[in-house]
């Protein structure tokens, strides 16, 4: 089921095209928070294991470790693996 706020962010896509517009912030607010956010990732893409890495960023995400089984590990080491190629590709 889609949430609400996520159809008005999906409505808002269609409108316009900076991002704070489509989250409906200001663009101040959305420098801050992808300031922090930002550190806060590249805090995980510095560990040093896949499996570590994409469980990090399952719990950044938001999800309790309950809420963590096979599937999201695997797709979250996709992520990462991925992510981490496509830096290392980028900087050879």
């Amino acid at each position: 089921m889609v949430s609400r706020f996520v159809e008005n962010v999906l409505s808002r896509a269609e409108k316009f095209e900076k991002i704070y517009e489509i989250l409906g912030i200001s663009r101040e607010d959305y420098d801050k928070l992808f300031s922090r956010y930002g550190e806060e990732f590249q805090r995980i893409l510095r560990l040093r294991s896949f499996i570590r890495a994409g469980i990090g960023l399952l719990r950044w995400l938001g999800f309790k470790d309950e809420e963590i089984d096979l599937e999201r590990i695997v797709k979250a080491v996709v992520v990462m693996k991925v992510l981490v190629h496509y830096l290392n590709k980028r900087r050879g």
